[in-house]
């Protein structure tokens, strides 16, 4: 509730501003406010995703279908979702995908991880700097990191990683929100694949995460 009740308050209390001034016809800053307006929604809407997500694997209520994907296409798709807030933070995405990559994966699932992981970077990069996203072919399957030359994370922090029970949320560069769960989706939807997902990280020289998606039993 507090996670969500940050990014609305600055929906609902500059959308009120933005009215008030354009009815007196006084223009200055309605693009900085109209700016602020969007990069909460996007803030809120994400926080939402995974609260319906994360729902929804508690109740059953998920499937698991994995099927033959383009796997640079479903990157891409990623990253464009995630142009606009690496635009505001002038952040720099690198990628290293490999062309005809198939990967055997739920669409849903892995666009649910590519998202969280792509966000996270985004959020805990400063302005100017870059995330990386990468994919290679491993003997059962494929490795896809992403990495970030941000504020890095400190041995406390990585020890509540992935954990339920730890009410841990840490505010971005621009003091983005977050509520701690797409991280705990990013395991269960790469768990359900039989891959697993790993990071490294340090203090002031960035993070990176790395899931593998292994290929289907042969039969």
């Amino acid at each position: 509730a507090h996670d969500l009740r940050s990014p609305f308050n600055a929906i609902v209390g500059l959308s009120s501003l933005l009215i008030e001034q354009i009815r007196q016809k006084d223009y200055d800053s309605l693009d900085q406010y109209a700016e602020i307006i969007e990069e909460s929604s996007q803030q809120a809407m994400a926080l939402l995703l995974n609260l319906l997500e994360w729902s929804r694997v508690q109740t059953g209520k998920i499937s698991f279908s994995p099927v033959e994907l383009d796997l640079a296409k479903e990157i891409e798709d990623a990253i464009g979702q995630a142009r606009e807030a690496a635009r505001q933070k002038e952040i720099t995405v690198e990628r290293e995908l490999p062309a005809n990559a198939v990967a055997f994966a739920d669409r849903q699932m892995l666009a649910t991880v590519l998202r969280n992981l792509i966000s996270n970077a985004i959020k805990f990069t400063p302005r100017g700097g870059r995330i990386a996203i990468a994919a290679h072919a491993e003997t059962d399957g494929w490795q896809i990191s992403v990495s970030d030359n941000g504020v890095g994370m400190s041995e406390d922090t990585m020890a509540k990683l992935f954990r339920i029970d730890q009410n841990h949320s840490t505010p971005g560069t621009d003091n983005e929100n977050g509520t701690g769960l797409g991280l705990i989706l990013c395991r269960e939807f790469i768990t359900r694949h039989g891959g697993d997902i790993r990071f490294e990280s340090e203090i002031a020289h960035g993070s990176r995460f790395t899931f593998t998606l292994p290929d289907p039993p042969r039969n």
